[in-house]
């Protein structure tokens, strides 16, 4: 089971191979990193880890804490080792944040990419870090950026795909499916569960970035299981309700969902969001875009 441990108090004991960076989209470019770590690991017999913070670097996140830390034990990372970037840790110095990761978490073995930059107002560069290495005795991989679609593979790419509502765009940025994790809230005004089609409503994130608006063909998990499902992430205007809510449809899925933890991949867009001129209208697009999944 993955561990956490606090940049500020935290350690581990047993020798590692650390990856440097923040990880916010886990993109092809982060995956390459630890897929090398993985073999750098399995060679020297050293557990994985991995550097992230719990607050936003620089503006909404494509993946919020929560998820990234699912991401990372999925691909088989030992531990997490996160920080609150807005905190003290901006201020650190590079030597003196690099002292903290190799002392406390018994740090063998460093890998990042070419453009990886740290310390106070990003001041040190991969150059400074093979400086300190060599003369720490420790071992560094840097491997090179990795290019997609023409561009380079970074969460600002992500956050493109999620402003033009491309989520397959997007899956193959990420290497897997685009995902929410949230839990069910009984707030809503049950418009789906009247009109037929009983949704889970989950809390938006104001520090995760948002898709387009939109309605979109999603993949959910719940309980161990997977259901195909209609996902409107937006405002229902059909209803005046302006607030952004990702609104989501199970279908085959009759159980009471209140308080639950689901995990939502968006697979393909269907439409728009669209005002109809009556409840029943909506009733039927529902079920038209019902057969686009089924």
């Amino acid at each position: 089971m993955l561990k956490i441990i606090d940049y500020g108090s935290g350690s581990n004991p047993a020798p590692c191979v650390f990856l440097l960076g923040y990880f916010d989209a886990v993109h092809l470019g982060h995956r390459k990193l630890i897929s090398r770590a993985k073999e750098i690991a399995a060679e020297k017999g050293l557990q994985i880890g991995i550097m992230t913070f719990y607050d936003a670097k620089q503006g909404a996140q494509v993946y919020v804490f929560e998820e990234r830390v699912l991401l990372f034990e999925k691909l088989g990372i030992d531990f997490v080792c996160a920080a609150d970037f807005n905190g003290a840790f901006k201020d650190t110095p590079g030597e003196k944040f690099l002292d903290a990761l190799a002392g406390r978490l018994n740090v063998k073995e460093f890998v990042a990419g070419e453009d990886f930059r740290f310390g106070k107002d990003a001041a040190c560069d991969a150059e400074d870090l093979k400086k300190y290495c060599t003369e720490h005795g420790i071992g560094l991989t840097v491997l090179p950026l990795l290019s997609f679609d023409g561009e380079k593979a970074a969460a600002s790419l992500a956050k493109k795909y999620l402003d033009e509502g491309a989520p397959e765009k997007l899956a193959e940025l990420l290497g897997e499916p685009y995902f929410i994790r949230g839990k069910v809230t009984t707030e809503g005004r049950h418009v789906g569960r009247n009109l037929g089609f009983p949704t889970a409503n989950l809390h938006p994130l104001p520090e995760k970035y948002p898709i387009k608006e939109g309605v979109y063909a999603v993949t959910v998990q719940l309980d161990g299981r997977k259901y195909r499902g209609i996902a409107n992430y937006g405002s229902r205007p059909t209803f005046g309700d302006e607030r952004i809510v990702p609104e989501i449809y199970i279908d085959g899925f009759n159980g009471d969902l209140y308080g639950k933890e689901i995990v939502v991949s968006f697979d393909f867009r269907i439409r728009d969001v669209k005002k109809f001129a009556s409840a029943e209208e909506l009733k039927k697009q529902l079920a038209k875009d019902l057969e686009k999944i089924r």
